[in-house]
């Protein structure tokens, strides 16, 4: 006889049980144990694929337009190349330690999986309410103006800022679609602008070595004078360059769907990263050979400008602006990607409605947490830009908290689970070190602007009322109110397959 009672509602789109399987964490895998299975993603990311997610999320539009901020701060083009190239070599030591976190927890969410299986759910929360709900959303609304001015430009000289933020919000939802179509389309689309990038940086760097070829040596000499080098200075010059390899982490949002994550996670991360470097040492090399330090710090888009010197306003105006908003592209797709990962890791834990974990039953992709942070991007469209940046900016070195805590977590992984399969093992004295440039980058900043900074640790803290006070006791992740979060699964899973 059929078992007695009502039919569970569970959290996944299923194609052979539409009706029924819309909530997979609470599908169980039989009558007798009742066991709940989680939604998992398939794996469809290659070696090539990491690679591409890797370089297109990293190199946005910061190394075209505004590499200022480290001359600006040091006075000095020779001090401001040391720098680059030690915010890269930061940023490929972090990969590589969390690398190892990422072969041993091949999961989605990267970073907020990490804290999650070391640190617990309330640190988890905390990381996923920093970043989920303002800072990334406010990140992905500066791409896409960004995206959009720069396209613009080659049509109208100044376009108006209604115009710019409707063409943001088109193209947002153009590539959250790209997202929501499947993986390896996506893929496919973030190594094509992986390769517009690449020949963006080259045209850059041609255009300096015809300069120089010309025998204009006079913007690189003397690159160690006049620098103006403080403790304070040279963390915020940090901050800027960290800031443009900032999308170094996003290929661990990949670990549940890549092809063997063990080998292909390491190499794309070692290959993604040398790419990533060197053109951006390649390319500020150019950029200081091409301007003068007042320049390059007066210049509002320092590419244009440069490439302008040696290749003519044509390059500089047109071909130079329409590179700048493909990389943008490609960080917007790599970071909705990287984004609707963690939403969805999330809500399959209980931190956000389970409706957000719901999978498409086709494609195989969570549609619901990618679209989630995209539609709160595009209400920030509606904010004064200058606003936008500013959470941004207060927000940024509460990032080095949780890469702190990560840090730190590899030891306590060691020590607390030994046995635990690790593929890829760093040298411990990498994770030992950036513990304390983590620390450091934290404190130093109240130095400068300790109200901002604290303001910021407010923000933060609050995660932890809410938490207690709605998380535990709502129904994301309780049983006993849920038809809030099922009546909006089953609203979902029907226009999604509806529009399949």
């Amino acid at each position: 006889m059929p078992p007695s009672g009502p039919e569970p509602i569970n959290t996944a789109f299923s194609a052979d049980h539409e009706e029924n399987d819309l909530y997979r964490p609470l599908l169980s895998d039989g009558a007798s144990t009742g066991a709940p299975v989680k939604p998992k993603l398939q794996r469809h990311v290659t070696l090539l694929g990491g690679v591409a997610i890797t370089v297109s999320t990293v190199i946005g539009s910061g190394i075209f337009v505004s590499p200022n901020g480290i001359v600006k701060e040091v006075n000095s083009v020779g001090v401001a190349l040391l720098i680059w190239l030690g915010c890269g070599l930061v940023a490929c030591a972090a990969s590589l330690c969390i690398c190892e976190l990422g072969c041993a927890i091949p999961s989605a969410g990267g970073i907020y999986s990490f804290i999650l299986r070391i640190y617990g759910k309330l640190p988890a929360f905390m990381f996923i309410w920093t970043f989920d709900l303002v800072s990334n959303p406010a990140g992905l609304a500066i791409i896409h103006l960004t995206l959009a001015k720069y396209l613009l430009v080659i049509f109208v000289s100044d376009p108006p800022e209604w115009a710019e933020k409707l063409c943001a919000a088109c193209f947002m939802i153009s590539l959250c679609m790209v997202n929501c179509y499947g993986v390896k389309f996506m893929t496919s689309v973030q190594t094509c602008l992986m390769f517009f990038k690449l020949i963006a940086i080259l045209v850059i760097v041609v255009a300096g070595s015809i300069y120089l070829g010309q025998g204009h040596h006079e913007n690189i000499e003397g690159f160690f004078t006049n620098e103006t080098v403080t403790p304070t200075s040279i963390t915020f010059a940090f901050y800027s360059g960290l800031w443009a390899y900032n999308g170094w982490d996003a290929l661990f949002h990949a670990g549940e769907e890549m092809d063997d994550p063990a080998r292909t996670l390491p190499t794309a991360i070692k290959l993604g990263m040398a790419i990533v470097v060197s053109a951006y040492l390649l390319a500020n090399t150019a950029y200081m050979s091409l301007l003068t330090p007042s320049q390059i710090i007066g210049a509002k888009a320092v590419a244009e400008a440069a490439v302008s010197v040696s290749l003519g306003k044509v390059f500089g105006n047109i071909i130079i602006p329409l590179f700048v908003a493909l990389s943008c592209m490609g960080a917007s797709t790599g970071s909705i990607f990287m984004i609707g990962r963690q939403v969805f890791a999330a809500a399959r834990e209980g931190h956000f409605p389970r409706f957000l974990s719901l999978l498409h039953p086709k494609r195989n992709t969570p549609i619901p947490a990618l679209i989630f942070p995209c539609v709160i991007a595009v209400t920030l469209l509606f904010l004064p830009t200058s606003s936008i940046e500013s959470l941004i900016q207060l927000s940024q070195f509460t990032m080095w908290i949780f890469y702190g805590a990560c840090f730190a977590g590899i030891f306590v992984l060691r020590i607390r689970e030994p046995e635990l399969p690790r593929p890829y093992r760093t040298w411990l004295i990498l994770p030992a070190l950036l513990s304390l440039l983590s620390l450091y980058l934290l404190v130093t900043p109240f130095l400068r602007r300790p109200v901002a900074s604290a303001v910021v640790v407010v923000v933060v803290l609050l995660s932890i009322p809410v938490y207690y006070l709605v998380i535990l006791k709502s129904c994301f992740a309780g049983e006993k109110l849920p038809s809030l979060s099922d009546l909006l699964a089953r609203g979902v899973h029907h226009l999604c397959c509806g529009v399949s």
